[in-house]
C-alpha cells in the first residue's frame, strides 16, 4: 500500500511541474468568466445564447460547453498522463519499480481522473463567482444548487468516456492516436442523431443530458444513461489489462 501511495504521490508531482497543470487551470478558469461576460451582456452580445438569459440558464450553457469540449479537455489529459511515458521513453523505468503493473496503471488513472474534476469544479465555480460579479438575474445559492448537481453528472459522464482514451494512447504509445481517437468519437456522437441511434452512443449521452442538441433530453433510458459507464469500464480494463499482458519493450 505504501510503495502504491509513492507511485501516485510521484504522478502529482509529475503533473504539478508539467505546463499541462498550468494550461488546463487557466482555461478552466477563463472559458466560463468569458462565457459569463457575453452572457450577462457586458461584451459581446447575449442573442449569440439560445434560452433563458438568467443564472439557471447560464449553468446550463456551461453543462452544454462541457458535454461538447469536454472530450477533447479530458481526453487530452489522460492522453498526457500516459502517452507522454512513451515519448519520453519512460515506460521500461516505470516498470523497473517495485510495484506491480496494475498499481502503476491505477496510479496514472486515478491522478488524471483528478485533475478532470478539480478542472471541473474550478470552472463551475469561476463561473458563479463571474455571474456575481457581472449581477446576472436568478442568482442564488438554490439555483447554483441545483444547476450543480445536472453539471455534476455531464461533468462525470464526460470524464468517464474519456478514460479509454487512456487505453489507446497505451496502444499508439504517444499522443497522436489517442487524440484521433477522440475526434472520431465526436463524429460519431454527430452522426448518431441522423442515423436516428443517438441515445445508444455513448459520447452523445451528455450532449442529450445538457440540452446541446436542442431541448434537454429527460427521457433518455436507464440503459443511455449506462452506456457512458460501461465505456469507461470498458476503457479501464483495457488499460490495466494491456499494462499488465503488453509487451513494452
Amino acid at each position: 500500500m505504501n510503495q502504491w501511495l509513492s507511485a501516485l504521490w510521484v504522478e502529482v508531482l509529475k503533473l504539478r511541474r508539467s505546463r499541462l497543470f498550468v494550461i488546463s487551470l487557466v482555461v478552466s478558469i477563463l472559458v466560463p468568466v468569458m462565457v459569463g461576460l457575453v452572457f450577462s451582456g457586458t461584451i459581446g452580445s447575449q442573442s449569440a445564447f439560445e434560452g433563458e438569459i438568467n443564472m439557471a440558464g447560464f449553468l446550463k450553457e456551461l453543462g452544454i460547453i462541457v458535454s461538447m469540449g469536454g472530450l477533447i479537455g479530458f481526453g487530452f489529459v489522460y492522453s498526457w498522463s500516459f502517452g507522454r511515458e512513451y515519448s519520453d521513453r519512460t515506460v521500461k523505468d516505470l516498470l523497473a519499480l517495485p510495484l506491480s503493473r496494475y498499481g502503476v496503471a491505477a496510479a496514472k488513472i486515478v491522478v488524471a481522473t483528478l485533475l478532470c474534476e478539480v478542472l471541473s469544479l474550478f470552472m463551475f465555480i469561476s463561473g458563479c463567482i463571474t455571474a456575481w460579479l457581472t449581477g446576472l438575474d436568478g442568482w442564488s445559492l438554490e439555483v447554483i444548487v441545483q444547476g450543480f448537481s445536472g453539471y455534476a453528472q455531464i461533468c462525470l459522464m464526460v470524464i468517464v468516456l474519456s478514460i479509454p482514451v487512456a487505453w489507446m494512447a497505451c496502444i499508439g504509445r504517444g499522443f497522436l492516436y489517442p487524440l484521433g481517437i477522440v475526434l472520431l468519437t465526436i463524429v460519431i456522437a454527430q452522426f448518431g442523431g441522423a442515423l436516428g441511434i443517438v441515445e445508444y452512443i455513448p459520447w452523445a449521452i451528455p450532449g442529450l443530458l445538457s440540452g446541446a442538441s436542442g431541448e434537454e433530453s429527460t427521457h433518455l433510458e436507464l440503459v443511455s444513461r449506462m452506456l457512458p459507464f460501461l465505456t469507461g469500464a470498458v476503457g479501464l480494463i483495457g488499460t490495466l489489462a494491456w499494462w499488465r499482458y503488453a509487451d513494452q519493450t
